[in-house]
C-alpha cells in the first residue's frame, strides 16, 4: 500500500501501519524491521521510527533490539481496561449532553448524531461509527477526556472489525447507538449513562467471544 502525500509523513505512516494491522497484513507474533514498513508504505524510515515508537508508547508494540518490532497480542485485560475506560467518560458524557439537551449547542450536536446515525446505518463504516462516541465527549468540552479517548482511538480501531463490524452485530450497533441518542434528546440523564453502559458492555461480551485475545 503506498501513503497519500496529505498530513505528515509520521501521521500518514501512523494511518498505514494502522490499517494493515486491523486488516491483519501485520499479524502479532511476527518480527517486522523498520526497512519493512518503509519499503511496504514507500516512505523513508524516519517517520516509520516516530510512528512505530508511538505505537509503542500505546502498549501496542514491542521493540526487540537490533532484530525489529513485534505486534503485542492484546489480552482480555486490555480489552476490560479499554472498554471500562470508555464507558466510564462516555456515560458521564452522554448525560452531560442529555443534561444539556435544550441548549441551541447541544441541539447541533444531537442533530449530528442523528444524521450520522442514520448514514452509519446505510452504510455502516469505521468512521461514521466512531463520531458518535467522540461527538458525545466533545461536546461535554473536557481536555482530560477528549486525551484519554484518543490515547484509546487505536486499541479501539484494532478491535473495532471483530466487536462492531459484524454483520450481525450491526442493527444491533443502530439500535444501541438510538437508544443512548433518544435518552439524551429527551433529557434523560440515567437514561443515557445506562444505555451508554450497555452499549459498552454488550461490545466487550462480543469481544470475549470474537477476539484471539492472548491469554
Amino acid at each position: 500500500m503506498q501513503i497519500r502525500r496529505s498530513a505528515t509523513l509520521k501521521e500518514q505512516a501512523y494511518q498505514a501501519i494502522l490499517d494493515s494491522i486491523v486488516s491483519n497484513r501485520i499479524q502479532s507474533g511476527k518480527i517486522y524491521s523498520e526497512q519493512w514498513f518503509a519499503d511496504s508504505f514507500h516512505i523513508s524510515r524516519t517517520p516509520v521510527r516516530e510512528a512505530l515508537l508511538q505505537f509503542r508508547l500505546e502498549g501496542l508494540m514491542e521493540v526487540l533490539p537490533n532484530r525489529g518490532v513485534v505486534l503485542r497480542t492484546p489480552t482480555r485485560r486490555d480489552a476490560r481496561c479499554t472498554f471500562e475506560m470508555r464507558a466510564a467518560i462516555e456515560g458521564y458524557c452522554a448525560a452531560f449532553l442529555a443534561s444539556r439537551h435544550q441548549e441551541p449547542e447541544a441541539q447541533r450536536s444531537l442533530e449530528r448524531i442523528r444524521e450520522t446515525l442514520e448514514r452509519c446505518r446505510e452504510d455502516f463504516n469505521q468512521k461514521d461509527e466512531l463520531f458518535i462516541h467522540e461527538e458525545i465527549i466533545r461536546f461535554c468540552g473536557n481536555p482530560l477526556f477528549q486525551e484519554q479517548f484518543d490515547n484509546m482511538r487505536t486499541r479501539i480501531g484494532i478491535f473495532w472489525w471483530k466487536a462492531i463490524a459484524a454483520e450481525h452485530r450491526r442493527e444491533q450497533v443502530y439500535e444501541e447507538h438510538k437508544a443512548i441518542l433518544d435518552s439524551m434528546t429527551a433529557g434523560d440523564e440515567a437514561g443515557a449513562l445506562n444505555a451508554s453502559y450497555r452499549h459498552s458492555k454488550i461490545t466487550l461480551d462480543v469481544l470475549y467471544e470474537q477476539f484471539p485475545f492472548e491469554e
